[in-house]
């Protein structure tokens, strides 16, 4: 994932396989995040200001590769959107964000699918959250925050299974949930 800087805007440019995806000029949006589904499925970002956008394949019938915006949503959060994270059975989208809180996205399948659907609110952490990443089977979520702390949250309850105290603000996570 590439992100090309401009003096006035950040231009979204990302390379998926065999081709280039750029963000037309008409419809320009500054993003602080990108994820693309596991399946190549669907790609969503986050703005700063707050809105989720999605892109969808082409269809082969419509005369190319590639992906069309398909929705753009405001998530609901008070404060800049940092991080969003497509779950790797595509089941979910999570936001974090500068008001403290993880955001629980559902995707449905369907027709009209994505159509997102605020499943829960996480809000355990009492400073900015800044990643996130999910776990392989996509039943847990890990989240970093400037509080000092990293939480392992159960994703179907919400609830907290571990709290992780670090002697600093913690802005990053991964997870190796790999059995062996």
């Amino acid at each position: 994932m590439l992100r090309a800087l401009s003096p006035k805007r950040v231009y979204m440019v990302a390379c998926f396989f065999s081709f280039l995806f750029v963000a037309p000029p008409a419809a320009l949006f500054e993003i602080r995040s990108v994820s693309m589904a596991s399946d190549g499925s669907l790609i969503a970002a986050t703005s700063h200001s707050g809105r989720i956008f999605t892109w969808r394949p082409m269809a082969a019938g419509n005369g190319g590769t590639g992906y069309v915006r398909f929705a753009a949503i405001d998530s609901g959060h008070h404060g800049y959107l940092t991080k969003c994270v497509l779950s790797p059975d595509v089941s979910r989208l999570i936001t974090c964000s500068s008001d403290k809180t993880v955001r629980v996205w559902s995707l449905p399948g369907g027709a009209t699918w994505p159509s997102f659907q605020l499943e829960k609110t996480l809000a355990q952490h009492t400073r900015w959250v800044w990643d996130a990443c999910f776990s392989a089977d996509s039943a847990y979520l890990v989240t970093a925050s400037s509080d000092w702390t990293a939480r392992l949250w159960d994703v179907h309850t919400g609830e907290v299974i571990r709290h992780y105290a670090a002697p600093m603000a913690v802005t990053c996570v991964a997870l190796n949930d790999a059995s062996g």
